[in-house]
Parts: structure tokens; sequence; C-alpha cells
């Protein structure tokens, strides 16, 4: 019956354990999401500019939260790769019972006594406890684990560094992104006052017979195709602005007004310094040489295994049966192990060590050709796309004037309507175009800074606030 009583608890307490809690997932999310609410009412007024939203990604971002995880899991792993170099202390402790007690016959009966002596020499219960410690005084594998441990460590440091760069970079272009289409909406809705005007005019020609009605059909197809590319291109903006919310982990319902760029250009240095800078500190050359290290690490820990192996220990005891061992005991000793023969396991584990070994090398000698490459692609593009941007720039000032001269025009009744909207579009495509050069050429420069292993975003050299395009020198 009370065996029946245990099973049922057992039971109600693991379904009570399995139980699906309603408090866990759906609570969560929703105390993070009021969370980030206040955070963005309080701290922000609902209001960011591009560094705000750089911040707030590395903060929300759920890949770089694991990525400093398994930093500190690689720090731990350090710490305990330590931990085998220091004493390691164990208590002891045993309680015995027996069910007969021991004795030990003596023959007697051979002195005339009517039975053998019976001697006991274990009591029916006995109890024994032990103080041990130990030191490994000359174990070279457990120095060779710690160095590779603490690589390890600087590793994951890298990753999580080059994983923040790279979504630093990523919220830049969907925020470039999205000002890009609400620069083209100016010009897609000048463009559909323009192609109204048309259809106006047109729609008079053909009541005074001078157009055919396929012509007129013609000029309204043109504004339905303009009328329809402007609300694309509202739901490409709304789509962009919910990825930049996605980026963010914030809730959909949350209204955000993003700032504008201010528009900087950067003197940046030549490409034998980029090329330079890059090898100083690139993290994925910094990690290829690292891997090196760690399996010059595993190669000399193998080659540690041909040595003898030294180990100080101590151990204080106590039994308090004292008939056969005395009640308190302690003792000192020095252990020395050095494997003859183990099946050739050793020699392969280095022959092996030595092949990963050239593998690392080989795989840096690669790393270090595609560092290059990247580094001449991106100073290259970066040099288009800064040169594109100062084609932009003329285009714009260009465009300026002509708007203007045709303001002026339609102002004193020298052109039509048409005309005039027909010089707003390109004026407004002109700006467009000069957003989207600008912005092509931050993310390219982005891109040299990551493979020179700075910051995408704050590249603090010398700028030059007149916004005019810097002479590399």
């Amino acid at each position: 019956m009370v065996k029946r009583i245990v099973i049922l608890l057992c039971f109600v307490l693991l379904s009570a354990c399995s139980m699906k809690n309603p408090f866990s997932a759906d609570t969560l999310v929703q105390q993070n999401q009021e969370a980030i609410k206040t955070q963005l009412t309080r701290k922000y007024h609902n209001t960011l500019n591009l560094e705000q939203v750089i911040a707030l990604a590395k903060e929300r971002n759920l890949d770089l939260q694991i990525a400093r995880i398994k930093q500190e899991i690689a720090q731990i792993d350090k710490q305990i790769a330590v931990g085998n170099l220091l004493p390691q202390v164990n208590i002891l402790a045993d309680y015995t019972k027996n069910y007969d007690q021991l004795h030990l016959d003596f023959p007697t009966k051979l002195l005339g006594f009517p039975h053998n002596l019976a001697v006991p020499i274990l009591d029916s219960s006995f109890y024994a406890y032990a103080f041990n410690a130990q030191i490994p005084v000359f174990v070279p594998s457990l120095w060779f684990l710690v160095s590779a441990k603490n690589k390890g460590l600087d590793i994951r440091t890298l990753l999580t560094s080059l994983s923040e760069k790279l979504v630093a970079l990523s919220v830049m272009s969907e925020y470039f992104y999205m000002f890009s289409l609400a620069g083209e909406e100016n010009a897609l809705l000048h463009e559909k006052l323009s192609a109204e005007e048309l259809v106006r005019q047109a729609k008079i020609s053909l009541r005074t017979e001078s157009i055919l009605p396929w012509e007129f059909d013609e000029a309204t197809a043109y504004f339905l195709s303009k009328e329809l590319a402007l609300q694309q291109n509202k739901r490409e903006q709304e789509i962009a602005y919910f990825h930049i919310l996605q980026s963010l982990h914030v809730p959909f319902d949350v209204q955000i007004t993003f700032l504008p760029l201010e528009k900087e250009i950067f003197s940046l240095p030549n490409l034998e310094n980029c090329i330079f800078q890059a090898l100083e500190e690139n993290e994925k050359w910094k990690i290829s040489a690292l891997s090196l290290k760690i399996r010059e690490d595993v190669k000399k820990s193998a080659i540690s295994e041909f040595l003898p192996k030294i180990i100080l220990g101590g151990n204080i005891f106590s039994f308090d049966n004292n008939l056969l061992l005395e009640d308190n005991a302690s003792f000192l000793s020095l252990f020395g192990l050095l494997s003859v023969f183990n099946g050739f396991k050793t020699v392969n584990e280095y022959r092996k060590a030595l092949r990963q070994e050239k593998i690392a090398e080989l795989e840096l000698v690669k790393e270090y050709w595609t560092l290059i490459s990247e580094i001449h692609s991106a100073y290259n593009s970066m040099q288009n796309a800064r040169e594109l941007f100062g084609v932009a720039e003329t285009n714009l000032q260009a465009m300026e004037g002509k708007f203007k001269q045709k303001q002026a025009e339609y102002k004193h009744e020298l052109i039509d309507l048409k005309e005039y909207y027909s010089a707003l579009k390109e004026y407004h495509e002109a700006i467009s175009f000069h957003e989207k050069a600008y912005f092509q050429y931050r993310l390219a420069v982005g891109t040299l800074a990551i493979a020179m292993g700075k910051n995408p975003y704050q590249w603090n050299d010398v700028q030059n606030p007149s916004g005019n395009i810097m002479v590399q020198q």
C-alpha cells in the first residue's frame, strides 16, 4: 500500500512538471516588448538616429547575445583548464555494517581448552574517513591545454567583435535603403503629377480631335504606371521600416521616427596603409593566426605524452577499528607515470597533430591572400562609390539650377505645367540619385572598415565637414 502511494505521488509530481507553463514563453515575450517600448519612449522619445539604431541592434540582436554567451563559456573553459593545475582536495567518508562480526579462531584446543578461542577482527559496524590532496608537479599536457583554451577565448572575443561590426553594417544597409526609398517617393510623386497633367492635356486634345483615342489611352496607361510605381514605393518603404524594427526586435506597433544621416566624407589612408592596418586588426586574419598557435599547442601536448608525469599527493585517514590498522595514519607520496607502450596511440596522436598544424599553416596562407584580395576589392569599390557621389553632387547642382530656371519660366507663363512638373521630377530624381550615391559610398567605406578591423560606422579619421569630395593624397 505504501509503495502504491509513493508511486502515485511521483506520477503526480512528474505530471505537474511536464505541464505547459502558461506564463513562460508568451509572458516573457510580452514583458520584453513592454520593456523596449518603455525604453524607446522615455529614453529616446520614439526618435532614433543611425548611431542609436546601431547601439540598440547590438544590445538586442539575438545572434550577438549567443556570441557573448559562447565567449563566457570559453572563459569558463579556460578557468577549468587552469583548475587542473591547482591542488585537488577530497574528503572521503565510509560507514560499513556487517551482518556477522568477523572473528579469527585460534587453535586453543591443543592447549587443553574445550573450544578454540575466537578473536574479533572487525566490528559489526565501523567507519573510516580520509583527507586526500594531490597536485600535478610535472604534467606538460595540462600546461598546453591552458594555453590552447586561452587562445580559444581570444578567438571567441574576436568572433564577437566581428559579429558586432557585421550587425552594424547590416543595420546601416537597412537604414540607408529606407531613406533611399523615401527619396524616390518625391521623384515618383512629381512624375505622377507630370503624367496627370499629360492626361489632362490629352483629354482636351481628344475633345478637339487633335489626337486619336489610342493616344489618349496611352497617356492614361502612362499615368497609371506612375501611380502604381508610387504605391509600390510606399509599400517597399513600409517593408523596409519593418525590417529595421525586426533587426531591433521592436514590436511592429511601435511608431518610430528615424532621423536622416548627416553627410560626411572621410579622408582614408592609401591602399598600402589599409593593408598594413588589416594585417594588424582584421579579426578573421587574427583568428587564423590563433588557430595555428592552438595547433602548435596540440602538437606540443602530443609530444609531452612521451614524457613522464609526476604528481605529488598526500593522505590522512582515520579508522575506528584498530585491531589490524592504526586508527590514525598519514602518508605523502610522489607518483610517477611513464607510458612505455599504448598501442602506438601516442605516436599516432603526434602524427595527427603534425598534419593538423600543416592544415592550419595552409589556411593561414589562404586567409592572407583572401584578405589582400578583400582589401583591394573594398578599396576600389570605395573609390568608385566616392567618384560616383562626386558625379551625383555635380548633377544635383545642375538640376537645381535647371529647376530654378524652369520655375521662373513657369511663373512668367513661358512654359506649361507639364514641362514644369517634368523639371521638378528631374530635380527630385537628382536628389534621390545624390542620396543613393552617398549611401552607397558609406556602405563601401563600412565594408572597407570591417576588412581593416575598424568600426563600419564610427570611422574617426579626418573628416571634411563641408561635404566636398576630398582628393586622396
